[in-house]
């Protein structure tokens, strides 16, 4: 029988909701190892106090950490892996940069096709670069891509999104925001892209999948999103730097500047955010080649 292994890392359950969804119809067609990634320490949820800001150095340079011995069986053969993981700081989460740069990750996914799912709130491009990157390291063939977003106004998905990870509720604050995260609607409809998916690894046939996960509407991209994460993950490297000449996680020594980067983040996302926004309108005609080709090129399983 068809074997397809399905690596997760998620905090709340959401990604993992997602996944499922996606590979319910492959029961009875192939069989599904679950390997749900975990971290030591464990990374808390809901997060509290400044540990969330504290893990933005190591995300965005790509710093492994340690996992748990994985379950899974490293000597079967995979037809295909899945990779699904939500974004930190507009970076892979780091349980996920972990699994990719161990010995037992790239032995896992080397000659392997791969397809990857997120869930984010709505920026993942540059993280989805780094896996693409890492993928490739570990000899996998990145063959398909998944992103699914929180639909929200920009604004109010940061407000909705900061109450979830401080609170862990799932709920409409004050009874006026929208519920955080990724519509429950959208997660339930995430099975659609399973029978492409179980049709491409059934013939081994990975030619056309990114573009039929598209024509599902896989991968949807707004191009002011996309550049103003682009400017901002130039801005995160610099900051990531920044803390780290002060130690690694859980350093007192850093606590200063990672509560510099707070303010920082907060005054970029309110205040410099809309600015951004209305220069892009403004000037898009005159790149609008440009956007059109990046656009196309963050929809696809392409490595530049």
């Amino acid at each position: 029988m068809t074997r397809i292994l399905s690596v997760t890392y998620s905090q709340s359950g959401q990604l993992e909701a997602i996944v499922s969804n996606i590979t319910a119809i492959f029961k009875g067609h192939a069989e599904v190892v679950h390997e749900r990634l975990k971290p030591v320490p464990d990374f808390p949820f809901p997060w509290k106090g400044i540990d969330f800001y504290d893990a933005m150095p190591e995300s965005v340079k790509l710093i492994p950490s340690e996992l748990q011995p994985l379950k899974c069986n490293l000597a079967a053969n995979y037809d295909l892996v899945i990779l699904g993981y939500p974004v930190w700081f507009l970076s892979p989460p780091i349980p996920l940069t972990t699994f990719l740069k161990s010995d037992n990750g790239k032995k896992l996914l080397a000659g392997r096709p791969v397809v990857t799912v997120i869930g984010a709130r709505n920026m993942w491009v540059n993280a989805q670069e780094d896996v693409k990157k890492m993928i490739a390291e570990a000899g996998g063939n990145h063959v398909g891509n998944i992103a699914l977003c929180d639909t929200h106004n920009n604004l109010v998905s940061v407000v909705t999104i900061i109450y979830w990870m401080g609170t862990g509720r799932k709920d409409r604050l004050w009874g006026i925001f929208p519920k955080p995260g990724i519509s429950e609607m959208a997660i339930e409809e995430a099975d659609r892209f399973g029978p492409p998916i179980l049709k491409a690894v059934r013939s081994g046939n990975y030619v056309g999948l990114q573009e039929e996960l598209i024509r599902l509407k896989a991968v949807e991209l707004s191009p002011n999103v996309v550049s103003t994460e682009n400017k901002g993950k130039k801005m995160f490297r610099l900051w990531a730097s920044f803390v780290l000449k002060k130690g690694g996680p859980g350093n007192k020594a850093r606590a200063g500047r990672l509560h510099l980067f707070k303010w920082y983040l907060l005054f970029v996302i309110f205040v410099v955010s809309p600015l951004v926004t209305a220069i892009f309108y403004l000037t898009m005609p005159l790149f609008l080649k440009r956007i059109k080709s990046n656009l196309k090129y963050y929809q696809s399983v392409s490595l530049k």
